[in-house]
């Protein structure tokens, strides 16, 4: 079969359909005019249900038949191409004639929604409350290897297990002082500061006993190397101080940091990031063998109580003021906030190798944020349990 008629089939076709369109309008009965009363009684219905009378049926036909023969014209032009490519110009003015320029509009409602963003990048979820009654929270600590997470309760004196995967939550070690900050080695151990008693604990995590491993004043922030060392931010002085684990050794990394200085996080490579809670929302970065420090970026408004590094160039760190979880690029401090609604969220956790991110506040709460989540447009946005 030639092109021609082809498109000569498609003008009849399109013929034939115009006709039958014109057809209900010429015999049908109530084809005829129908009252403005009807017509205001249909217009105030649902505009979502189909009007199943014979004045909607009508409109219908009426909108179809222009269209039907508007199709003939366009079979017509495509026939003429097919027998001169010169006319292609004529087509696509007829098509456009016919169907009109094409429009592109993006509404509200066409706007990626946060759970299909979560589908695209396959997460399970992107945030879930873990538990709750776990007192007023001023620290946190992961052990991914026993699918558990450790939180200070400050108020309590005492050092909460919880169990990640069910909110199972026992209490691991009591009495140890104003309790700022927890990290834990791995081998059994954490290790936590006593800011009202200007001390580093070492704490049995099996039996729950503790000792002091050395005097800091104002110690509150806190960070563990591989090589048996202790990273404390003394809150009260702003420095940094370096401590023997075994022996209690120490001596001071840095000076200068401000009062108000919080957690601590060590990248393996000779740096520490220290945000500072009080001040102004500076996150520092500071160069362990040269003891010397600099600003990162400055979060307006905020409060950086402490800091996380997930190893691929980015901090995250808490705003206990505003409830916000901040993403930080540590190569030019860009940042944003990925999430919200966390509280007064004063414990922050990463597990790097299974992708969670872990906030406790003071509301006693645990939250679990998938980490992929916070790096796709807009973050997680509201956590709500």
């Amino acid at each position: 079969m030639s092109f021609k008629n082809i498109f000569d089939n498609g003008g009849d076709e399109a013929g034939s359909a115009d006709k039958s369109a014109q057809a209900p309008g010429e015999d049908a009965p109530g084809a005829g005019d129908v009252s403005e009363a009807v017509r205001k009684l249909e217009s105030e219905r649902d505009p979502w249900l189909v009007r199943q009378t014979a004045h909607g049926a009508f409109d219908v036909m009426g909108f179809l038949g222009p269209l039907f023969q508007n199709a003939q014209g366009v079979a017509a032009a495509q026939r003429q191409v097919s027998e001169d490519p010169g006319s292609a110009s004529g087509m696509a003015s007829a098509t456009t004639k016919a169907f009109g320029p094409p429009k592109v509009s993006i509404s509200a409602e066409d706007m990626p929604k946060l759970e299909d963003l979560s589908k695209l990048i396959a997460t399970r979820r992107n945030h879930t409350l873990i538990t709750t009654g776990l007192g007023t929270s001023e620290g946190l600590a992961a052990d991914p290897s026993l699918n558990t997470a450790y939180v200070a309760d400050r108020d309590g004196r005492r050092l909460s297990a919880v169990k990640l995967d069910t909110g199972a939550q026992r209490v691991a070690a009591s009495g140890l002082g104003d309790i700022g900050e927890v990290q834990v080695d791995g081998q059994g151990m954490a290790y936590s500061t006593d800011y009202g008693g200007g001390r580093l604990l070492a704490v049995d995590l099996a039996g729950g006993s503790s000792r002091k491993v050395a005097d800091v004043v104002g110690a509150y922030g806190v960070a563990l190397d591989a090589a048996g060392k202790a990273y404390v931010a003394s809150w009260h002085d702003g420095l940094l101080v370096a401590v023997d684990l075994p022996g209690g050794q120490k001596r001071t990394i840095v000076t200068g940091l401000g009062q108000g200085i919080g957690g601590v996080a060590l990248d393996g490579r000779g740096k520490a990031y220290i945000g500072r809670k009080d001040g102004g929302g500076q996150l520092y970065e500071v160069d362990l063998a040269a003891r010397t420090h600099r600003v990162v970026t400055t979060l307006p408004g905020a409060s950086t109580i402490r800091v996380a590094l997930d190893g691929a160039g980015r901090a995250y760190t808490i705003d206990h003021l505003n409830g916000r979880l901040y993403e930080i690029t540590l190569a030019d401090g860009a940042q944003r906030v990925v999430a919200t609604g966390l509280g007064a969220c004063e414990g922050l956790a990463l597990d790097t190798v299974n992708g969670w991110i872990y906030v406790s506040n003071r509301e006693g709460q645990l939250w679990q944020i998938n980490q992929r989540a916070t790096q796709a447009l807009g973050g997680v946005g509201k956590v709500v349990p």
